[in-house]
């Protein structure tokens, strides 16, 4: 008798579900946006009530601001152990490379070393723009200077010689720089990098 009970709710069930109740209300269309439209739209609106000038404005100012002073490169302090090291800018080739030809020029597996084929030709020094005194330091030691903190384009101006940065801290993380001031210079097939102690420059 439980079956039998059982077995009729769910046909009751099944059959209630499968019901086409048909259409109840009014219906719509899906309509999307055109995106482009809808951005057009919006710039409309924002220059017509001048927020879209100010908007541009603003970027400017701050591309401007980046410009003469860039993010400076986080996790870097003022050197405080002398420290010196050295680095083998050698590389592995994982695959082979060709030319347009298909001629294999470097097999996979190769270790390739720059410094076989270019020499540093200037030390690089790496320094804190906004400390006078790694400037200075750096002016003296007649090197290609990179700054991790500073207005490259002001120091530039005020010195007459270029000045650089590196940009998201490239450089440093690939050379392994912990301090600066800090210069890199060639030795034979290795680079060696020192974290100088101004200290005891002076």
């Amino acid at each position: 008798m439980r079956r039998l009970i059982l077995f009729l709710l769910f046909s009751v069930s099944v059959e209630l579900q499968a019901k086409d109740f048909g259409v109840v209300g009014h219906t719509f269309d899906i309509v999307e946006e055109d995106l482009f439209e809808v951005i057009q739209s919006r710039l409309k609106v924002l220059e017509e009530n001048g927020s879209l000038l100010a908007h541009q404005q603003h970027i400017q100012e701050k591309t401007i601001e980046k410009i003469k002073k860039p993010p400076a490169v986080p996790g870097l302090t003022k050197t405080t152990t002398h420290r010196i090291f050295d680095v083998d800018p050698s590389i592995h080739v994982p695959y082979d490379l060709s030319d347009h030809t298909g001629q294999v020029f470097v097999k996979a597996g190769t270790r390739i070393n720059p410094l076989d084929y270019f020499s540093l030709k200037k030390p690089l020094a790496f320094i804190d723009g906004d400390d006078e005194q790694q400037v200075q330091w750096a002016l003296k030691d007649q090197a290609k200077i990179i700054l991790v903190k500073g207005s490259p384009l002001a120091l530039s101006d005020r010195y007459g010689t270029p000045f650089y940065f590196d940009q998201g801290g490239r450089l440093i993380e690939k050379f392994g720089i912990e301090q600066v001031p800090a210069h890199i210079f060639q030795a034979g097939k290795v680079l060696k990098v020192e974290e100088i102690l101004l200290e005891e420059q002076s």
